[in-house]
């Protein structure tokens, strides 16, 4: 506030804060300011109040008034300008999309917390850094008294050589000059530079940097400048600005404009306006096309193409296509040329040949010569030269034009230098005539026009090492009698050879790629391979025999999809130790399992004729993805498939069907109506997974494939079927480490559930409409959470069962609360009075709520599949309190978890917990009470309480169960079909009471004293569930 009374102005922002909790010191404002003020004099508190007052009332920015920080920031950013006087330059009006950069700019101003604020814009050659800094600069400028503006340094200066000392010195004495506006600074040693600017409130642009001498100075010297100051870096090295350690906040980074905003500026440029005349829209397009979005070359040709008619256009488009302007040219170059000979090398490639590559495949190629690629590829995305999308190798159209240029220009000035041919002319020639082609490296074209391929097209091609074809258009009308032996890459899409050829030693081979060939056969005897990496003849439809592979020793990939002619695998792949993915899909003549090393991670034997998994299964112990579906003849699965410790997905079955890359689909496990799925999860919050699926029987093979974890690890275990699944396997009672069970997505046929493991914490089996019978025997975990919502076919005894059971909580449908609810009401709260009597001061009791869905709209009712998953929670609280000698003394509020409901019909939420009404006195062991009072609440807004009951149990001698249900459970339930009780039955005098108007059970006591169901250790409070779960997890 001192800064208000010199003169200078005051902006407000309350960033989630109210200016009333600032004036008055109140809220979680107040609070942090009661902390602030411990420990100072009350002279100081009463200053900062008033301080804190008068800011308060200056009026300024809220950010609830504001729709998102972004918002938030352009308004404080333009309103700063505006009190400071700086508006953008006239000149820079026209440029397309500057608005938003800068403001984008500007907000990283403000969130930085430095005294000197620095930004880095850092893009690729072109990309308009030096504009943007410029606007920048000429904004900022005029409220500083010292600044300068240092354009394009990297051009500026030569590359050191040894000792940069005298570089930098000429650098630092320029910029001083500039600063203070002075040509004759004397500049004798580094440190006394450095001081001269150290307390000056300085604005300084350095452009274009391309070298770490040219900002360590200003490294080693933080406060080289004074405070307040501002510095500008543009860059297209990020390796730079991490150096000088700019973070996110600090950092800049330019993107292609968008397609229309390219447009614009290519119009501004070709027309002087932002739209193309009336005839030449569709040219504009094009030509955009051509510049790929590059502000540059959208502003060079547009500058080009002015004032040329429309004929005009249409005759320099052939040119524009295949030769690069001049002053693009020369403008990227610059970034070329200041790259080492590794990056130049590296660079060419990519232009001339493997730009779109998958990085991994491009490493491959070069693994074993001496270039160094992760290193180079490193510095080409430091150097925005390449960038890396979707795990390929990408490169500006420019760029890759560049670089094509230069191949040219050095095969032109020196025959003898490597060369890539690319134009399909030069192709042509290459392949049909002896146009002396030893310098050529590669060849990559993918063409419509029809291209004849002499016999010995490939005979004077001795330093040939990538041969990329992807054209069914090539005729090979007599074959060919060799390929070149120093070939790395052949990619040979819809290869139309029937015979490989006859010379051909493949010695440096590393990727073998011939999808859709015509070949019946390849070489005969056995062939050095050492590098061959990856071998994909996929869709050769032909090939009966592969050749002997046993020299492949670097083997990694064998891909022989669908090559259906396939009769056998050779054995030698036996020797392939480093083999990690074989695929022999519908090879349907192949019958044996493959006789593979223990280096297979992925098998895919879809549609084979396979008959059984075989016991030396175990053997492939690193095996994480085992593919079988739709082999016919699968009938037998060894056992021993269950030792595989790695493995996470299997799939087996005899039709069609595999779900891999869908597994969390819904619809897509649903549609396959025999198919089911098993996922089995352990570790740290359930990370790891296993997966089975299989259209075979669930009681064979579920078992049979098991892991052995799950027989000795805490697990949960999820069943998903259509059509597949009636009962649930008996195996899952030897897990007796199953903490989950959930089946809910076996609602169309599931009938019954086997005896379950005592380990079971929650069972979910919502929505299996179909299920009936529950084992008797299930349930025998008191902190069990039972999930029944919409199942409502459950017969009478599986009901009871649900509803006695000693358990955490319990869902199933119901219409009214059951009548072993010794006390019930028809609201949310119900009172319990009797003649007074001494009870302990900790009960534990059982409550039913009967629940029913509230709808805001009409038609809003009964999505129930589509709705779940989107809320599977909500939860629910409840209070107790009682008259203690004439005084209330409750329990307070616990709040608990429940299951959300979906669909218009009532359901039974059950659970147990235990409350004391004697906090304020803890140590009163007994006391009298006249009434208890429950009240219950969901917090679900589409939900209410239609009705509760609550039964009181002693603390050690009774569960949830009650004297009558035995009769109940021992109802005769063996005919599926006949006749049972209306849903949710009670007996025939049962009723629901009102509010206070309580109808006590058989007996007139507030609890029970026997029970069929009793067991001797009480279920754990409600809040201690979690707590049990991670205990179990962390043995």
């Amino acid at each position: 506030m001192k800064c208000r009374e010199v003169g200078q102005t005051v902006l407000t922002i309350f960033y989630n804060v109210d200016p009333s909790d600032v004036r008055k010191q109140t809220g979680d404002f107040g609070k942090a300011f009661d902390e602030t003020c411990v420990g100072k004099t009350e002279e100081v508190k009463q200053a900062w109040r008033q301080s804190l007052n008068d800011v308060s009332g200056i009026a300024g920015y809220h950010s609830s008034n504001c729709g998102s920080e972004a918002d938030l920031i352009n308004n404080v950013a333009s309103d700063v300008m505006a009190v400071l006087g700086l508006t953008l330059s006239k000149y820079f009006d026209d440029f397309v999309g500057i608005d938003a950069r800068i403001t984008e700019i500007k907000s990283k101003f403000i969130l930085q917390s430095e005294q000197v604020k620095v930004i880095g814009i850092l893009g690729p050659v072109g990309t308009g850094k030096t504009t943007t800094a410029r606007v920048l600069y000429n904004q900022l400028s005029p409220a500083f008294p010292f600044s300068t503006f240092l354009e394009n340094i990297s051009g500026s200066y030569e590359k050191p050589c040894g000792n940069d000392y005298q570089l930098k010195l000429r650098l630092q004495k320029h910029l001083l000059s500039q600063i203070f506006s002075k040509g004759d600074i004397e500049v004798r040693h580094l440190r006394g530079a450095r001081k001269m600017p150290s307390n000056k409130k300085v604005l300084v642009v350095f452009d274009e940097v391309d070298n770490w001498w040219q900002l360590e100075e200003m490294a080693k010297q933080p406060g080289w400048v004074g405070v307040g100051s501002i510095v500008i870096i543009t860059t297209e090295d990020r390796k730079l600005l991490e150096a000088l350690g700019l973070g996110i906040d600090h950092i800049y980074e330019m993107t292609y404009p968008i397609s229309y905003e390219s447009l614009q500026i290519f119009c501004q440029y070709a027309f002087g306006q932002k739209y193309p005349d009336h005839g030449f829209e569709r040219l504009s397009w094009e030509v955009t096309r051509l510049a790929g979005d590059l502000p540059l070359g959208l502003s060079v040709m547009g500058s080009y193409l002015r004032g040329m008619s429309r004929d005009g256009w249409i005759k320099a488009l052939p040119w524009l296509t295949r030769t690069l302007d001049r002053e693009i040219e020369s403008t990227l170059r610059f970034s070329y040329d200041a790259l080492g000979d590794n990056e130049r090398t590296l660079f060419l490639y990519l232009a001339c040949f493997f730009a779109g590559f998958k990085v991994d495949r491009f490493k491959r190629c070069f693994a074993n010569s001496s270039l160094e690629v992760d290193h180079g590829l490193d510095v080409l995305v430091q150097k925005s030269l390449i960038y890396i999308e979707y795990t390929r190798v990408q490169m500006h159209r420019l760029l890759k034009q560049m670089g094509r240029e230069i191949v040219k220009k050095q095969s032109m000035e020196n025959p003898e230098n490597p060369q890539f041919l690319m134009d399909t002319k030069e192709i042509f020639d290459a392949l049909d005539e002896d146009t002396g082609t030893g310098n050529v490296l590669g060849i990559r074209f993918s063409t419509k026009e029809k291209i004849q391929i002499r016999k010995s097209a490939f005979q004077g091609m001795h330093n040939l090492q990538f041969l990329y074809f992807d054209s069914k258009t090539l005729c090979t009308p007599e074959g060919l009698d060799c390929l070149p032996h120093k070939l790395r890459l052949l990619h040979w899409q819809k290869c139309p050879l029937r015979v490989w050829p006859s010379k051909f030693s493949g010695k440096f081979l590393v990727e073998l790629f011939m999808r859709v060939s015509k070949l019946e056969m390849l070489w005969e005897g056995v062939k050095p391979l050492p590098c061959l990496k990856i071998f994909d003849l996929s869709f050769a439809e032909n090939l009966k025999y592969l050749p002997d592979l046993s020299k492949a020793t670097s083997l990694e990939e064998l891909r022989l999809k669908s090559c259906r002619s396939l009769l056998e695998l050779t054995s030698s792949i036996g020797n392939a130790t480093k083999l990690y993915r074989l695929d022999i899909s519908e090879c349907r003549n192949i019958r044996d399992f493959p006789n593979v090393s223990d280096s297979i991670v992925e098998l895919k034997l879809c549609d084979t004729g396979i008959k059984e998994v075989p016991a030396r299964i175990d053997n492939l112990f690193r095996l994480r993805k085992l593919i079988m579906c739709g082999c016919e003849k699968l009938k037998t699965i060894s056992p021993n498939i269950s030792k595989l410790e790695n493995l996470e997905f299997l799939s087996l079955s005899n039709k069609g069907y595999c779900l891999h890359d869908h597994y969390e689909d819904d619809e897509k496990i649903h549609k396959c109506c025999d198919l089911f799925e098993a996922i089995v999860e352990w570790g740290p919050d359930f990370r790891r997974s296993w997966i089975l699926q299989s259209d075979l029987d669930v009681h064979y093979i579920l078992p049979k494939c098991l892991p052995k974890k799950a027989l000795t690890s805490p697990i949960s275990l999820r069943l998903r079927s259509f059509d597949g699944i009636k009962t649930i396997p008996d195996c899952i009672r030897r897990l007796s480490r199953l903490i989950k069970l959930d089946v809910k997505e076996c609602r169309r046929q599931l009938v019954a559930l086997p005896p379950l493991p005592d380990s079971l914490l929650s069972l979910d089996a919502q929505g299996c409409a179909s299920l009936k019978r529950i084992d008797s025997s299930s349930f025998q975990n008191p902190n069990i959470c039972l999930k029944f919502a919409r199942c409502f076919n459950l017969k009478q005894k599986a009901r009871m069962l649900i509803q006695t059971s000693a358990c955490k909580y319990a869902v199933l449908p119901g219409e009214k609360v059951p009548s072993h609810f010794t006390h019930r009401a028809s609201s949310s709260s119900l009172t319990i009075t009797s003649t007074p009597r001494p009870l302990p001061s900790y009960f534990r009791f059982k409550a039913c709520l009967l629940l029913s869905k509230v709808y805001d709209q009409p038609g809003d009712n009964n999505d129930d599949d589509e709705k779940e998953g989107e809320k599977s929670l909500t939860s629910m609280s409840y209070s107790v309190w009682g008259k203690q000698n004439g005084r209330t003394v409750g329990s307070g509020s616990n709040q608990l978890l429940m299951p959300a409901l979906y669909g218009n019909k009532q359901h039974l939420f059950i659970f147990e917990d235990s409350f004391s009404l004697n906090k304020v006195f803890p140590e009163a062991e007994e006391t009298t009470f006249s009434k208890l009072t429950f009240a219950f609440r969901v917090h679900d807004e589409t939900c209410k309480v239609k009705g509760c009951g609550v039964r009181l149990l002693e603390a050690n001698n009774e569960s949830a169960g009650g004297e009558d249900e035995e009769n109940d459970y021992n109802h005769n339930d063996n005919d599926d079909d006949e006749d049972e009780d209306d849903e949710g039955s009670d007996g025939d005098n049962n009723k629901v009471v009102e509010n206070d108007d309580v109808m006590p059970h058989s007996s007139d006591s507030l609890y029970n004293q026997s029970s069929p169901f009793a067991t001797s250790s009480p279920p754990q409070p409600l809040c201690d569930i979690k707590a049990s779960a991670q205990d179990k997890l962390s043995i």
